[in-house]
């Protein structure tokens, strides 16, 4: 589904909570509210459960369905009513032309997760990054008992078609991290094994 820029700029302009859906990439809708845009990406905050959940940024040409419907609205004034709207940050703003932008952009501490969903398997990398290319990007990848993997594991950037931050799931990790950094850290604040 080929998404005009006109209908894109009318959501935010309008700060509508959107169900999106992306058919061949994952079965399930996804209720946001569209931050920014650019040819190929979307920057969008996500909403789950009436609870804020950090950044996402997903590939254009994914969508297969944008919509308001009867709900979202609704929702949003529910989401009004509990204070929960004014929490959203509408003006947040990173370079969204490329993933390679956007992951450049982040703090060298900064947890992400990179997935390649579309791809046999699915990719999730969720770490610092370690390098960002023109073609592939390398995440500090650790896995789900904080321990980093080895060499950062790499993706084709044409692979990647999701990038999240600050996300309730990576804030978990970010606070066990600080909580448990040993004196020999780098500078950086990359999570050590």
């Amino acid at each position: 589904m080929a998404i005009s820029s006109g209908a894109l700029k009318d959501h935010i302009k309008q700060r509508d909570l959107v169900s999106i859906r992306r058919a061949k990439v994952d079965s399930r809708s996804l209720q946001r509210f569209l931050l920014a845009y650019s040819e190929n990406l979307l920057l969008l905050q996500y909403v789950y459960d009436f609870h804020l959940d950090g950044y996402m940024l997903l590939r254009r040409r994914d969508i297969s369905e944008l919509k308001l419907g009867e709900t979202n609205p609704f929702q949003k004034k529910l989401l009004e009513e509990e204070g929960v709207l004014e929490k959203v940050d509408f003006d947040f703003r990173l370079p969204i032309a490329s993933f390679e932008s956007f992951l450049r952009s982040l703090p060298s501490h900064e947890i992400v997760i990179v997935e390649g969903e579309a791809t046999d398997p699915r990719e999730f990398l969720i770490g610092t990054m370690a390098h960002v290319g023109d073609v592939v990007v390398g995440v500090n990848h650790f896995t789900g008992i904080a321990r980093i993997t080895g060499p950062p594991e790499e993706i084709a950037t044409d692979q990647i078609t999701c990038c999240q931050i600050r996300t309730n799931y990576i804030g978990f990790y970010q606070r066990y991290f600080e909580r448990n950094r040993r004196k020999d850290d780098s500078p950086s604040g990359k999570p050590k094994p």
